[in-house]
């Protein structure tokens, strides 16, 4: 249902730009009517429109946001009479005083502007940081991961390196003992070798003996025969 709304704002409220804040949240709401300043330095809007913009619309120009301070809000609700097609700014006749107020009107929105600027490259600033912390956890976690996966395989050459000591140690282990045992072969074969030949050697001289033996009892027999 649409509403008039004839609405009386006192404060810090004329020559801060605000009439011309009150003209673009009128103008985003979809609302006609007026705003102009009163001589005891009040302003004053009517404003008709549907009854849910016109409760969000005095909502939005509620505001203390330097320069502009809103201390109170008087509404009078009415029935609307559809005089206006669009929402205007009454501006004052005297063009210095309209000059200062569009001037000041254009300081605030550059201040709001850089307030905005300001917010946005805060955030740029803390997803950037954000952004950098999270690639210095993934880096961190890929670091410990190669370190952790270097140490395993280190662990495992330093396993195989211990086998293979056990191995060679076994096997030098067991080719000692086949050099023993070849030695103590040699060594056997040395004394039986040496037994036998000192064995042929007693048996040869033996023989010997007893040939030369029977040759000098043979030639004294033969020397005796001669003799007689």
């Amino acid at each position: 249902m649409k509403k008039r709304a004839e609405i009386i704002i006192s404060g810090r409220v004329q020559k801060a730009g605000f009439r011309d804040f009150i003209d673009e949240i009128a103008f985003d709401l979809n609302l006609d009517g007026y705003v102009k300043n009163l001589d005891d330095g009040t302003v004053e809007i009517v404003c008709e429109g549907e009854e849910g913009p016109i409760r969000d619309f005095l909502e939005k120009i509620n505001i203390i946001q330097y320069p502009i301070r809103v201390e109170n809000i008087d509404v009078v609700y009415k029935d609307p009479t559809w005089e206006y097609k669009t929402f205007e700014v009454i501006r004052e006749e005297d063009l210095t005083l309209a000059t200062y107020e569009r001037m000041d009107a254009a300081v605030r929105y550059m201040r709001q502007m850089n307030s905005d600027l300001g917010q946005k490259i805060d955030g740029l600033g803390e997803n950037l940081s954000c952004k950098i912390d999270g690639l210095g956890e993934n880096l961190s976690q890929k670091i410990d991961g190669l370190g952790e996966n270097l140490g395993q395989k280190i662990d495992g050459l330093g396993v195989k390196i211990d086998q293979n000591r056990a191995e060679i140690r076994e096997m030098n282990s067991n080719l000692g003992q086949k050099i023993d045992g070849l030695g103590e072969k040699i060594d056997q074969n040395r004394v039986e070798t040496t037994s036998e030949i000192r064995l042929s050697r007693d048996d040869f001289r033996s023989h010997l003996d007893e040939r030369i033996s029977n040759i000098e009892r043979e030639l004294a027999e033969m020397k005796a025969r001669f003799m007689s």
